[in-house]
């Protein structure tokens, strides 16, 4: 097809494309992922609701600024002289609660078991801001949306197992939060109806409320965010420290303060590089990793102390590099769940095909992504194409649908494809359906 067939296509239903619902937005963009010669295009320089796909544009500020071989490294320091131990939040995602316990173990191989410690959290080299603007107060106590703290557990997620098997109802949860009040309200009844309250966002302490039923020989599994990840952390190091021998006074927040340059280093723990942790983000749409990244990027480029505004900032300043045109975009966090995020297809167009043909980190970048048929949110899309045709972003919210990414067609070339959809509520699975079928329409004819 020539392009000014294919610019028609846009805008009617040419042979066999799927059509949308006339009350939907949809913007859409196919570009040549080596020439950026523009072969589909439909209200491209709109704006719309990224959702996740904003998580794009936060790994390809990630690639420039920090690069791929990125090493977070959260430090605990010791003051001998003050007996005191600083946990030094650095803004680390994904720190496993079995590296809190080594780190515990090598940080008392270099301390006087004879004496009294107090263990501090420090997190003063970033804002304290635990949700991002635009996050619906509602979603604080859903799994993808965890609090963002410069100490995590984990994903700041505690899995909660309820088992009714035998004749006493039992409750196990990891990571073991030492601050954890867990006030069960269960009962054993004929049906499966358990309701999952978490509190404590504004004292830092985890609180989890089960209420329901759960039927007889049952094993449930939960997941749940939980508020305060610094002192859970800080508790968790005291609690291997004393295991280990140590003596613990007190756990409470503190800053090293300008002592934290020269006071000696008794453990570390350093994070996978930034490639994989930008996997685990994109692949399976990590909402807290994004965040993080997005902070640490303000932290590097000497925002002190980093912030969400600071790296929305950062990010902002490469998308008028890459896409001079439409610059009435608006960033509110670096995941995707804020409402506040505006952005045009052309600028997901663009970041893609950076981060694509980057000499430098192309392969990384593209790594990252899920691919259809294979792996994280596009594991059960697109499977009728080939696995690895496309690989890309996915994002979604009560109203809305966007996918963008790398398709290669069935001639062997390269594309880029951006579609971003809002809707009605409820029709998110009708969305995705007709995402797949376009792209199944691009792969064919071109």
């Amino acid at each position: 097809m020539n392009v000014a067939l294919l610019l028609l296509a846009s805008l009617t239903a040419v042979s066999g494309f799927p059509s949308v619902p006339s009350a939907w937005r949809t913007g859409i963009l196919v570009e040549d992922a080596g020439t950026g010669e523009t072969l589909f295009e439909r209200n491209a320089t709109d704006y719309f609701r990224p959702a996740s796909t904003i998580k794009l544009v936060t790994t390809l500020l990630a690639m420039k600024d920090l690069g791929p071989s990125y090493i977070y490294e959260t430090r605990i320091l010791a003051d001998t002289l003050a007996g005191n131990i600083y946990a030094m939040g650095a803004g680390a995602p994904l720190i496993d609660a079995e590296l809190v316990r080594i780190a515990a173990l090598e940080a008392a191989a270099s301390l006087d078991p004879d004496k009294e410690w107090n263990v501090y959290w420090d997190t003063s080299a970033f804002l304290e801001e635990s949700h991002c603007p635009g996050w619906d107060e509602s979603d604080w106590s859903r799994t993808y949306c965890p609090p963002v703290e410069a100490l995590s557990v984990g994903d700041n997620v505690v899995q909660l197992l309820v088992s009714t098997v035998g004749d006493t109802m039992r409750i196990y949860n990891y990571p073991p939060l030492p601050d954890l009040e867990l006030v069960n309200g269960l009962t054993v009844g004929t049906v499966e109806s358990v309701k999952a309250t978490v509190e404590g966002w504004e004292t830092g302490r985890p609180f989890i409320s089960l209420q329901g039923t759960v039927p007889p020989d049952t094993l449930l599994v939960l997941y749940k965010p939980f508020p305060g990840p610094p002192a859970e952390f800080a508790g968790m190091l005291a609690g291997e420290l004393e295991n280990a021998g140590i003596r613990i006074n007190a756990v409470r927040p503190g800053s090293a303060g300008n002592a934290a340059d020269s006071l000696p280093q008794i453990s570390v723990i350093r994070s996978e590089p930034l490639f994989v942790l930008l996997a685990s983000m994109n692949k399976w749409s990590r909402n807290m990793v994004a965040e993080m990244v997005l902070r640490t990027v303000s932290l590097e480029l000497g925002a002190v102390p980093a912030s969400t505004a600071a790296g929305c900032d950062a990010a902002g300043r490469m998308l008028r590099e890459l896409t001079p045109g439409p610059d009435d975009f608006r960033l509110a966090d670096g995941s995707g769940l804020s409402r506040y995020n505006s952005l045009a297809p052309a600028h997901l167009a663009a970041v893609l095909r950076e981060g694509a043909n980057s000499l430098e980190w192309g392969v990384e970048f593209l790594a990252t992504l899920p691919v259809n048929g294979v792996d994280g949110t596009l594991k059960n899309r697109m499977r009728n194409l080939p696995p690895g045709a496309f690989r890309g972003k996915t994002g979604s919210l009560g109203d809305t649908s966007a996918v963008a990414g790398l398709l290669v067609t069935r001639s062997g070339r390269k594309l880029v494809v951006v579609i971003m959809m809002e809707f009605p509520r409820g029709r998110i699975f009708t969305a995705r359906a007709l995402q797949d079928r376009m792209i199944s329409w691009f792969r064919e004819n071109y």
